[in-house]
């Protein structure tokens, strides 16, 4: 007789009754969740086979960067691309890396079940996706492929799948190459070994321990805790692997310690890795600031700037020609009054550029031929009459308190001298805010914002776009000077030489000086040099 279809089986508050019951319930649990699951795995599974695994090792696409004329200036990503073997990575940046970033790489098949369930746990506390518990095989997965999806379920899935078929697909060690070599580091640094030559001057081979630890705490945030930029927040990082390796039991305190005094070697900004062309270098900034950084080292990006390439040239035969002192240093801008334009740029002295932007970072002493104009702005603005030649009387119509006022309408921001020495041009300046306080004056107080980046493009799908916007600074009455074609002229402590080019279609501001202010050597020669080399342009 079967049991199982029996009277006393079927009777309520039976064991057999409930046997049955039970069984009912485990296959109807499986009809509704088993099988959904056996699908979802199913259909992310095929989705993640229409991805080709060999783009994991595969060098990302460049990114080409073109001119406000759609003429290509320079390239970045994958031509300049400095690989490393498996046998380049030191022992304990693997370490580090581990503790950082995957501590089960090792033994887990891609995903890691444990960190997945703790942050689906700490998701739900925060009603958000505030925890990812990406392992090193899915970052590498996230960063190989287009997956830029605001972080979701769908993304998290298909990230999964294809994580589980590149651990198929590759060996440990070659998961961590690819991964080393594919993610970024700051600084326009993509991959351990052009970050090691960058930051370090070494090849990623060579790294000692405090190098090392350093480079993977700044993974996270590579733009912010760029040692170039931010050295106490990459420090700050670096000892956040540290005692993370301390806690796992990897390192003592003594050896915590020791690393922390081995010699960092940091290069300096002005010697770290260039870039190849001043085009491209002063491009990549704002770049970073206006995509997502997965979007910038993926590549594959067409990049239409402000510059204009026989503006961005003719800049580049300026200093070459002057007989400059050794050791100077030099910068020069185009600006566009009308749009805010940078239509060249030069950073440094030489034709490959360095990290530090001397056009764009650097604030000098102006001195009195500089700031005249703005001067005599200011004090029409007030509806006083300045004085040509003499923007000391011009300034003190206004009074120090006054003048500081209207002279940062210009967007200047560096240092201010006090009373008469205001007057005289005692304060600091980049050659951008002389170049847009000059355009603001042209357009009859409308002062531009400078712009470098017009738009750009993954393939037909636009992701930035930037119009010229201007902001009402001055009255028009105010700006109603007629501005001179050249001025040349030096701060009060001549350490600075600076040279300007003004028409309504471009203004070029230009300076001379070294990086440790001093005494310019043969200025008066150097003076009429310059002004003969601006006529020109």
């Amino acid at each position: 007789m079967n049991w199982f279809r029996s009277r006393e089986a079927r009777r309520p508050g039976n064991l057999l009754w409930t046997i049955r019951r039970a069984i009912y319930f485990c296959w109807i649990a499986t009809l509704t969740f088993l099988i959904p699951f056996l699908i979802l795995c199913g259909w992310y599974s095929w989705k993640s086979s229409q991805f080709n695994l060999k783009d994991v090792e595969a060098i990302p696409a460049r990114t080409i960067l073109l001119d406000r004329h759609l003429k290509e200036l320079d390239t970045i990503h994958g031509a300049n691309r400095r690989l490393l073997s498996e046998e380049d990575i030191p022992h304990f940046l693997k370490m580090a890396l581990f503790a950082r970033e995957d501590a089960r790489f090792m033994e887990h098949s891609g995903v890691d079940f444990r960190g997945l369930a703790r942050a689906m746990i700490r998701n739900v506390k925060d009603m958000d996706f505030t925890q990812g518990a990406s392992t090193l095989s899915m970052q590498l997965a996230r960063n190989s492929f287009d997956l830029r999806e605001k972080k979701s379920l769908n993304r998290k899935f298909l990230e999964i799948a294809i994580t589980y078929r590149i651990e198929g697909q590759y060996s440990k060690d070659q998961i961590l190459k690819h991964y080393l070599n594919r993610i970024y580091f700051g600084s326009g640094c993509h991959g351990l070994e052009e970050a090691a030559l960058t930051y370090f001057g070494t090849t990623s081979r060579d790294l000692n321990r405090n190098q090392s630890a350093l480079l993977v705490g700044i993974i996270r945030g590579p733009h912010a805790f760029s040692p170039l930029r931010n050295l106490p927040g990459a420090l700050q990082q670096r000892d956040e692997v540290l005692a993370r390796l301390l806690h796992t039991g990897e390192l003592t305190q003594a050896d915590v310690d020791l690393i922390k005094n081995v010699p960092l070697k940091l290069q300096e900004s002005n010697k770290a890795l260039t870039q190849t062309s001043h085009a491209a270098r002063a491009l990549r900034r704002p770049l970073e600031k206006a995509l997502d950084r997965s979007q910038i080292t993926v590549g594959g990006l067409k990049v239409t700037s402000s510059i204009d390439l026989k503006t961005q040239q003719s800049l580049e035969k300026i200093f070459p020609s002057l007989p400059l002192p050794d050791g100077i240093q030099v910068a020069a801008l185009a600006l566009e009054p009308a749009t805010g334009d940078l239509l060249g740029i030069i950073g440094c002295r030489g034709e490959r550029p360095t990290g530090f932007n001397r056009a764009l970072d650097s604030r000098r002493g102006i001195g009195a031929a500089m700031i005249e104009p703005f001067i005599n702005t200011c004090a029409r603005e007030r509806g006083h009459v300045p004085i040509s030649g003499k923007p000391v009387v011009s300034a003190r119509q206004l009074g120090e308190k006054e003048t500081l006022k209207l002279l940062k309408r210009f967007g200047f921001e560096g240092q201010f001298g006090t009373g008469e020495d205001l007057y005289r041009g005692t304060m600091t300046a980049s050659l951008q805010e002389i170049a847009i306080g000059l355009a603001t004056i042209i357009n009859k107080g409308q002062r531009p914002t400078p712009r470098l980046i017009h738009q750009v493009h993954e393939g037909e799908h636009s992701l930035f776009h930037l119009d010229p916007q201007h902001y009402p600074a001055f009255s028009k009455h105010a700006c109603s000077e007629q501005l001179p074609q050249i001025i040349i002229g030096t701060s009060p402590s001549r350490a600075d030489l600076w040279g300007a080019a003004i028409s309504k279609e471009k203004i070029i501001i230009t300076w001379i000086g070294f990086d440790q202010p001093k005494k310019i050597p043969q200025l008066a020669s150097l003076q009429i040099d310059l002004r003969q080399a601006l006529m020109l342009k």
